[in-house]
């Protein structure tokens, strides 16, 4: 059985728009090219971007990011060379990787940021293939990731590591797999702590009780592996954060507030969730992602501490989840005008012109946060529009979401980058 695959030029009005300078939306008789699949084309647009990220930071190559300030006024920060916006730090793994990079020809800071580098890459082209088998029938969803500015300025950051868990997190789930699931989502969890709730919101669609537990238990036993050598230090309020912005105004905030509010947004974004199911009817590959993006969220809206790296966490998550380019872009323009500004402001850079004034980062924190909740009305949109259709004609063929999720035995003797296809195919 062979799934119709979704052409964006046909259903994407950006993407549509975008098709003008290659000759227009697909046609109804064109026959497609042997060669260049979705996952090879997505795969060199991938390592463009992957490129061009690498010459964004390369103001900061000479002083080796040894500037006081200068990586963040110049937005070319990167906590692989020791320059992060916020004064949190990754689990002691990661410091491993820095010494085994730091053999590399060269030696000092430049050459371990560039071997570190190529461990990400290497990364992100594996996130970029997971994620076009993740719904077959819409393999080019990946270009929502492939593509993104968000990748561009943030991947040589430690949370590209969370972001491929992720990934693996979709993949697992939507193939079958749970324990699959369970250890994408620990390794991003160890990562990136937000990470964790995601992983209840994406195994509330679909699959047996079996595979959530085989999930849940992977999950754990993966994040206390990679954490149990040294834990990521536990963070205050800082970079990014609604919390810090309430200390600045003087809103005086005590953790057992924090963790009430925390835990209301983290509910709210439950009952979101179990409208999502019901509003869905049947399990999907896109559900599960819609089900996962607005956990994470809202768990970044109430994060104690929110670098602008922290935006490639709901990336994998976003580009499966929303429908339309333009809400991505939204999204991501937002989040940019917010990471500028976060830039400057850590960098010193609005001084003189804006001493001592803190609403520069104020607004910073508000765009991002308008740049989540952009994302959580979309998703919820688009599910009133997938019902409304359903409604209309319960038997439409040309649902883009025909695949269910998690359901069926895994095939035993695939290899672990099969396509995620239905199990009754």
């Amino acid at each position: 059985m062979a799934h119709d695959r979704e052409a964006p030029t046909r259903t994407d009005p950006v993407a549509a728009a975008m098709s003008e300078i290659v000759g227009g939306p697909l046609g109804d008789h064109a026959g497609g090219h042997p060669w260049w699949s979705a996952q090879r084309a997505l795969l060199g647009l991938t390592a463009v971007v992957l490129s061009a990220g690498m010459l964004s930071k390369s103001a900061c190559v000479p002083s080796g990011w040894g500037r006081q300030d200068q990586p963040f006024a110049q937005l070319c920060w990167s906590d692989l060379a020791g320059t992060s916006a916020d004064a949190g730090s990754p689990p002691t793994v990661a410091t491993w990787l820095e010494r085994l990079a730091g053999l590399f020809p060269g030696g000092g800071t430049v050459a371990t940021t560039a071997g570190l580098a190529v461990l990400l890459a290497a990364l992100a082209l594996l996130t970029t293939v997971l994620l076009v088998r993740v719904d077959a029938s819409r393999p080019w969803a990946a270009a929502g990731w492939a593509l993104s500015p968000v990748l561009l300025v943030h991947w040589l950051s430690w949370d590209l590591v969370a972001a491929a868990g992720v990934a693996v997190l979709l993949w697992g789930w939507a193939s079958g797999r749970g324990w699959v699931a369970g250890i994408g989502a620990g390794v991003a969890a160890a990562f990136a702590l937000p990470v964790a709730v995601v992983l209840l919101g994406v195994v509330a669609v679909g699959g047996r009780l079996r595979d959530r537990v085989d999930a849940l238990l992977a999950a754990a036993a993966t994040y206390v592996v990679i954490s149990a050598p040294g834990r990521a230090r536990v963070e205050e309020p800082d970079t990014g954060s609604v919390w810090l912005l309430l200390q600045q105004a003087a809103v005086g905030t005590s953790t057992a507030t924090r963790a009430a509010v925390q835990l209301a947004v983290l509910a709210g974004a439950g009952g979101v969730v179990w409208w999502l199911v019901r509003r869905a009817g049947r399990p999907t590959v896109r559900t599960s992602a819609r089900a996962g993006l607005v956990v994470m969220a809202a768990a970044l809206a109430v994060a104690p501490s929110a670098p602008p790296e922290h935006a490639l966490l709901a990336l994998p998550l976003a580009a499966i989840a929303v429908r339309r380019w333009r809400d991505l872009l939204v999204w991501q323009g937002l989040h940019l005008i917010s990471w500028v500004i976060t830039g400057w402001y850590v960098g010193n850079a609005l001084v003189p012109t804006v001493t001592d004034d803190l609403r520069a980062y104020w607004l910073a924190v508000v765009l991002r946060v308008a740049g989540l909740l952009w994302l959580v009305v979309a998703v919820v949109r688009d599910a009133s529009d997938d019902g409304a259709s359903d409604d209309d004609s319960d038997d439409d063929s040309d649902d883009d979401d025909a695949i269910d999720v998690g359901r069926g035995e895994p095939d035993p003797d695939v290899d672990v980058l099969t396509d995620a296809r239905h199990p009754g195919a």
